[in-house]
């Protein structure tokens, strides 16, 4: 029901100002978003992104199947939907080079229920004719699993995904719970990136309490993994809470090694933007990398410090990091930056 309302595009622009100012409050610089199927909508959101300064990978959702009533398209127009909003996300940004525009072009497939295979073969093709994103859903839960089975009997999600050509190095599944070793390998082999989400595995039980995705397991493999909020999925906007629950997530799951704060922020930054398959351009201070980046004001009275009980020869940035990660919130970023722009805050 809730992207049902997005036809309606004053009330459209209403969500997305408020979910993007959030996103920037809360430090977020680049994020990885579905819109609907509304293709005026979609493009809202975009401009949107772009007034505020806020980097995003964005694309109009595609359903032609399953689809509750009224939320619903046909092939053809879900097709010529997303290549429209491809070429406007290109038009806002003329003269660009594609990994310096602050907004990314993306084809989104819902997931495999909701989209025939011609759907998914077309998206396939607009995402190599305009080398583009793609994001979907991925072996999310049993239930889907088995919804996907009945329609196509012995495949999987990563397999008829990547016989439309849309596992690709700008490619990002959410959740990915189920995936065998020989997804992950495919994966893997494909440079196709994972938004791991504990937060909303949890609240949904799509890892039914005993399981969790394989974070640092699907990193061995070389399997490229980012965290993701999974807004509205998860209830939570700030990444400082997707890092907390991954590590909480580690400590229930079965037979995988633990995952600390330490892996839960690397993974949200620059493995989030290797996930996107941004990692030569976003996530670390590396020379010749775009700047986008967060001034944390650790003395913000969210938390307490007593610099005399910081046990001798410790940094106190250590101690500083760690405090922030595990207690700090939206009030302790002071100003962020976005290409180099700042677009919340003061220095």
């Amino acid at each position: 029901p809730a992207g049902r309302r997005c036809a309606d595009v004053p009330y459209a622009r209403r969500v997305y100002e408020k979910l993007v100012d959030r996103l920037l409050a809360n430090g977020t610089t680049c994020s990885a978003m579905y819109a609907t199927i509304h293709v005026a909508a979609t493009k809202v959101l975009v401009d949107v992104c772009l007034e505020k300064g806020h980097r995003c990978v964005v694309g109009k959702v595609c359903m032609d199947r399953n689809g509750a009533e009224g939320y619903e398209e046909t092939t053809a127009a879900a097709l010529a939907g997303t290549e429209e909003v491809i070429e406007y996300v290109k038009a806002r940004q003329p003269g660009a080079a594609p990994k310096a525009r602050v907004v990314q072009p993306c084809v989104v497939p819902r997931f495999i229920p909701t989209c025939t295979l011609p759907l998914l073969a077309g998206l396939g093709e607009l995402a190599k004719k305009h080398d583009c994103w793609v994001q979907s859903h991925a072996s999310e839960t049993p239930d889907e699993m088995a919804f996907v089975e009945s329609l196509h009997p012995g495949r999987s999600d990563s397999s008829i995904f990547d016989d439309a050509g849309l596992l690709t190095d700008k490619c990002v599944m959410a959740h990915c719970v189920y995936l065998d070793e020989n997804e992950l390998g495919l994966f893997a082999k494909r440079k196709c990136g994972v938004a791991c989400c504990p937060l909303s595995n949890a609240v949904f039980s799509l890892s039914e309490g005993t399981n969790a995705f394989p974070l640092k397991r699907a990193h061995a493999r070389g399997v490229p993994v980012g965290l993701g909020t999974d807004i509205a999925g998860g209830y939570a906007t700030s990444m400082l809470s997707a890092c907390r629950h991954a590590v909480v997530a580690s400590k229930h799951a079965a037979r995988e090694p633990d995952v600390d704060y330490r892996d839960a922020f690397w993974t949200a930054t620059l493995g989030g933007a290797r996930a996107l398959g941004l990692g030569d351009t976003l996530g670390s201070f590396a020379v010749g990398k775009q700047f986008d980046a967060c001034k944390i004001e650790c003395e913000a009275g969210v938390y307490d410090t007593f610099p005399e009980c910081i046990p001798d020869g410790t940094p106190r940035l250590h101690i500083d990091f760690e405090q922030f990660l595990n207690l700090g919130d939206d009030r302790n970023v002071a100003a962020v930056f976005v290409q180099g722009r700042l677009v919340k805050g003061a220095v």
